[in-house]
């Protein structure tokens, strides 16, 4: 240790594989000098000192000293950005950062040194209003960070530290999530600390504010844990609101969680400028809520359709639909496999052709496994697709709004996603037009109407084989050239309001998708199209939009 007269043994830290002990104190330099005096903390890739500083304004006082070794390019990024966004963070309730180091081999994050122990501890002789105060510390330190755009990803109470004067500071952001930033950890990787970990975190979904909040809610019942009686009401609710599985149905944002642990709105200066100047954005946890709540509709209308179909029993075909719907919203692809399964069973029963009884679940397991497992949005509404026949069936709000589909992928989903589902909705909705003609795979008209162009097409026998189908899909290609302009058509309208929401210019991406959705179905149309075509494709357009924008016009006002 040090003296106040001169340096004896002081222990340190070696930095290849163990930790020796030398007989000279370790010094750090950057803008200023801090002597090493002894460790207090260690984790699995970095240790804490506390230190002295011997020149500048905090000469005399202890610092600590956070110690990363480096042996990559890539670790030593990391460790760098970890000390910028700890850097630009000035807030009561979070550690401060003064300086970041780089070395040869290492990277020091020097920081105020909080005397004082971890919240775990702490709290083990906390009463609940006390438990209650250092959770609102927490979540107001998280309104101020999330307000900066940076998400913590590792809340934990043994990553709270509690000084003297009970005050809690949040600490540690080695794992921290910076908006705009590339994630450098890889997909499949779950970022954080077992037990504290948000659910759609292991599900594969990028970090945002409703995962700290989930965080908050494990450390709450963490403190709680050691209380002999059951916590007040208020209290449970807060728990059992911010740990839900269902990301919607936690507090939108720290703010909302902090008026729902203590029945009032966070103080007005720990809300940041940068906050209420955000982009107007749907949160991500109203998203996936969403998704899953349309993906089960969507599985248990199509159950219902397919399993009335193959039972006389219209109580079992019920039942069949409500387990398709809860099933697709608990696990959205077991689900979307389930009406895969019963329609591949329909397509028997209907004599179809080996090659339609097999192409359409083998295209069908491809979309919902491949794509699913490719990306998180079309993951959560794996049956995306199956809507647009769902509209054209006119089972929901009727076919005339089947054209203004692609404004709902790109309000849930982001670009890739709702790009993806749009154009494989629009394929799905061209295939059925070519399929089935009054009621199930009935082939009992010469032609079938293409949706929005108007053109008249043979219809497509399910008894053909493989190769039938080839050459009869060859030859609608060469016929109708502006066959694939309707799946284009339907991905660039999604993007462009994918694109919009995430840049917080929705009205912006309204305008643009419509008046670009009304040019491409002017230009899709067939010149032997009936009279009235055109109108009823901008009509139905139009209708999609306005309800989209009175819909997102309403979520804007109640989010403020």
């Amino acid at each position: 240790m040090l003296t106040s007269g001169g340096v004896s043994r002081s222990v340190l830290i070696g930095y290849t594989i163990a930790y020796q002990v030398v007989t000279e104190t370790r010094y750090i330099e950057g803008q200023g000098r801090y002597a090493l005096a002894e460790m207090v903390g260690r984790g699995g890739f970095a240790t804490v000192w506390r230190a002295r500083s011997l020149k500048g304004y905090l000469r005399g006082k202890d610092v600590a000293v956070k110690v990363i070794p480096v042996y990559s390019a890539g670790e030593r990024s990391r460790a760098l950005r970890e000390g910028q966004i700890a850097e630009g963070l000035r807030h009561k309730n979070i550690v401060e950062t003064l300086e970041v180091i780089p070395g040869d081999h290492e990277i020091y994050l020097v920081t105020e040194y909080v005397r004082g122990m971890p919240l775990d501890e702490a709290a083990k002789g906390y009463e609940v209003d006390e438990i209650v105060d250092s959770l609102t510390q927490i979540l107001e330190a998280l309104v101020y960070a999330h307000g900066q755009g940076i998400i913590h990803r590792d809340i934990k109470p043994q990553n709270a530290l509690v000084d003297a004067r009970g005050r809690v500071k949040l600490t540690d952001f080695g794992v921290a999530f910076r908006a705009g930033d590339t994630r450098l950890t890889r997909v499949g990787f779950a970022v954080g600390t077992p037990g504290y970990i948000a659910p759609e975190i292991l599900d594969g979904a990028d970090p945002t504010a409703l995962t700290d909040i989930y965080a908050v809610g494990a450390t709450a019942r963490t403190l709680l844990a050691h209380q002999p009686y059951e916590p007040p009401p208020r209290l449970k609710e807060f728990v059992d609101r911010t740990t839900s599985p269902n990301p919607a149905h936690r507090p939108q944002s720290a703010w909302a969680a902090v008026k729902l642990l203590t029945g009032r709105k966070a103080p007005a200066g720990s809300i940041s400028p940068a906050e209420r100047k955000a982009p107007d954005r749907l949160s991500g946890g109203f998203k996936e809520g969403t998704l899953r709540i349309i993906n089960g509709l969507a599985a248990g209308w199509l159950g219902y359709l397919l399993a009335a179909q193959i039972l006389a029993d219209g109580a079992q075909a019920l039942g069949i639909a409500a387990g398709l719907g809860v099933l697709a919203y608990l696990l959205p692809r077991l689900g979307a496999l389930g009406v895969i399964v019963a329609l591949a069973v329909l397509l028997i029963r209907n004599q179809a052709s080996l090659g339609f009884s097999a192409l359409v679940p083998v295209l069908g397991g491809v979309w919902v496994m491949g794509a699913g497992s490719a990306n998180g949005d079309v993951r959560r509404l794996p049956l995306g697709p199956a809507l647009a026949l769902l509209f054209g069936l006119g089972t929901l709000f009727g076919p005339t709004l089947v054209a203004g589909l692609p404004l709902l992928f790109g309000a849930l989903m982001r670009p890739l996603g709702a790009s993806l589902s749009a154009a494989a909705g629009a394929f799905t909705l061209i295939c059925y037009d070519l399929t089935v003609r009054n009621g199930f795979f009935a082939n009992g008209n010469p032609f079938a109407e293409l949706p929005y162009s108007g053109e008249r097409l043979d219809v497509l026998p399910i008894t053909l084989g493989v190769g039938g189908l080839l050459d009869l899909s060859q030859g609608y290609l060469h016929y109708f050239p502006k066959l694939p302009l309707l799946i284009l058509l339907w991905a660039a309208m999604a993007g462009v309001i994918s694109l919009a929401e995430w840049a917080g210019k929705w009205v912006i991406g309204l305008v643009v998708a419509v008046v670009g959705g009304a040019l491409g179905y002017a230009l899709l149309l067939s010149p032997r199209a009936p009279s009235g075509t055109l109108a009823s494709d901008m009509i139905s357009l139009g209708l999609a939009a306005i309800i989209y924008g009175v819909l997102r016009y309403l979520v804007s006002r109640v989010r403020g």
